[in-house]
Order: C-alpha cells, then sequence, then structure tokens
C-alpha cells in the first residue's frame, strides 16, 4: 500500500501550485499567504508559522504566537500597524507592501521574475558568468541572442527589473 505522501504508483505527490500574486485589493492574509509561498530557503518547504513567530518575537518589537500567525493567514484576524514592520523585515519587504497596491504590485513582480529565471535555468548561466570581463559577458549576450534567432524568438527586451 502507497503511503500517504506517495501517489498510487509510488511516486511523491506533485507540488502545490503557487499562491496566486495578491491583485490590487488584496487582503493583508492573501499578502501575507504570498509571501510564505515564495520567500524560502532554496530547495525548501515554506517557513512554519511558529518559526515565523519566534523570529518576530526575536526582535524584540512584537509578541506573537504561531496560531496568531495561522488565523492572520486564514483571514481571522488583522494585525494591528505595528506588527506590519517585524513581518516586513523577516520576509525582506517594505511595511507598505501589506498595504499598498504598487509597492505590491513592484515587489511581486520582482518576485515573480527571478521565480521564472530560477524555472528556466537563467541562476546556472548567471553563476558561470561571474569573474567574467565585461567584453565576454558581452560576448556571451551576443551568443545568447543568436541562440534566441536561431529558435524563433523576439530580442530580449533591454529593461530593468520591475
Amino acid at each position: 500500500m502507497a503511503q500517504a505522501d506517495e501517489t498510487a504508483k509510488g511516486e511523491p505527490p506533485e507540488p502545490a501550485p503557487p499562491v496566486p500574486v495578491p491583485g490590487p485589493g488584496a487582503s493583508f492574509a492573501e499578502r501575507l499567504n504570498y509571501l510564505f509561498d515564495r520567500v524560502r530557503p532554496p530547495g525548501a518547504e515554506e517557513f512554519s508559522n511558529a518559526h515565523v513567530a519566534r523570529t518576530i518575537c526575536s526582535y524584540g518589537e512584537a509578541s506573537i504566537t504561531g496560531a496568531y500567525i495561522g488565523q492572520l493567514r486564514k483571514g481571522l484576524k488583522l494585525p494591528g500597524y505595528p506588527l506590519l514592520k517585524p513581518f516586513a523585515d523577516f520576509f525582506g519587504v517594505k511595511p507598505s507592501f501589506f498595504v499598498d497596491d504598487e509597492t505590491t504590485r513592484r515587489v511581486t513582480g520582482q518576485f515573480e521574475l527571478l521565480r521564472e529565471l530560477s524555472q528556466a535555468g537563467v541562476k546556472q548561466v548567471a553563476l558561470r558568468a561571474i569573474g567574467l570581463s565585461p567584453q565576454s559577458l558581452n560576448e556571451v549576450m551576443k551568443k545568447i541572442e543568436a541562440v534566441r534567432e536561431q529558435e524563433g524568438l523576439p530580442p530580449a527586451p533591454d529593461e530593468d527589473l520591475p
């Protein structure tokens, strides 16, 4: 008989789909759950509510529990304004992420771009480019553009991160 965490064929289950990007007017819970989903150590599961609570308490600015964070994530409670900063500090965003749609849009745009780059194997290319001279990096860029053209792809946009 298969274990509970495996499919009938003995394969590990498919990973859960990512939490949707919070849109305009998103609730605190939607924004918080998005950060839990996207901010994690490489290759690791999301942080537990208890871990986040312990870390926030260690900042000395607030005293919260994992159970309280669970209520926040379910939308059963709303945090007071003083809690926005410790949550923002933990996840590496500005406190305005939780209340300002434009900040949320910019931050989620950056997270989604990084996720796409990671899934596309771009990290491996970037790691191999470390230490190359500007001239060599320019040659690498020319090669990438040539391969894009061979595959019928349009030229890559020359713009900064969102």
